[in-house]
Formats: C-alpha cells, structure tokens, sequence
C-alpha cells in the first residue's frame, strides 16, 4: 500500500507531552518492541532516543537520521490523536517540509492539515498503551490486544503492576 522497505520504531525518552515518564522503563519497552517485532521483516527497532536521553522532540530525530540516511525519505506513522496535536510539536514547520505523514485513525479520521503531507491509513486502531495497562493493573486479559510473546513477558515480569 505504501511501500515502505523498512519501518523503525524508536521509543522515546522522554515525550515532551507527558508530564510523567514512561510507566516501564527503558530496557522492558524496548524488550517489548523486540519480542512483538521479531518475526516482521519489515520492523526494525531502535534506541537512538532512549540513548540521547532527555525530551525527545521529533524533529532532532528526525535531523539525526537525516544525517545518517542521507537522500532517504522520511515518513512519520502516528495515530489522529497525535496528529491532532502536531501544531504544538517543536518546530512544526520543519516537520512540514521534511515528513510525510501516514496517519491511522484513532478514534476519528485525521484531518488534512495545510501545508502538511498526509495520508490516511486505511485501518482503525483502537488500542492504546493505557489501556492495556489499565486492563493488566486490574487484573483483566490483555490477549488480542498485544502478540503473546509481548503478553507473556509483561506477565512473567510483572510490568505494569
């Protein structure tokens, strides 16, 4: 659909929206990511931002990896929630001219933002980190919302609890 050879996925350190940092730390989200990805092709994750520490702002990632990939194209995968709250990133207007947005809908279709390179991507997804996090601190299944190699290493560790 969009032809992407490789998507990365890079937990920040410290998201500039949030007041708290994450709830797990560091080594088990990045476990997670690993365990849940392992078998795609396609992913690949990475600990660029967990390794600058601090905030992480999108857009001095998005710099770094200019600079290691250069000539590459850069799209940017998020949820309407956040696209929602792209004016009030760090320097929107580099963003802008440097990204492409491919944007999921969650819970409402994203609207177009002028200016900005956007597309929907045609599927919903309604799962949130909070709320598997909710469901394992009151004791509830989290099976489908997760792979099992994720779910059983939140278990066996007992994150979230």
């Amino acid at each position: 659909m969009f032809q992407l050879r490789k998507v990365v996925f890079l937990p920040c350190a410290h998201s500039p929206l949030k007041k708290v940092r994450p709830v797990a730390g560091d080594r088990a989200r990045l476990a997670m990511l690993r365990k849940g990805l392992k078998e795609q092709g396609w992913a690949e994750v990475s600990n660029w931002e967990i390794q600058e520490g601090g905030v992480s702002y999108t857009v001095d990632t998005l710099q770094a990896m200019q600079k290691r990939h250069p000539g590459a194209s850069f799209f940017w995968i998020m949820g309407s929630d956040q696209w929602d709250l792209l004016p009030s990133w760090k320097e929107p207007q580099i963003l802008r001219k440097k990204l492409r947005f491919l944007v999921f809908p969650r819970p409402q279709s994203p609207r177009s933002r002028r200016g900005f390179r956007m597309r929907e991507i045609p599927m919903r997804l309604d799962i949130s980190a909070t709320e598997v996090r909710r469901r394992i601190q009151k004791n509830l299944s989290i099976t489908g919302m997760v792979v099992p190699a994720v779910e059983t290493l939140i278990r066996k560790h007992r994150w979230y609890r």
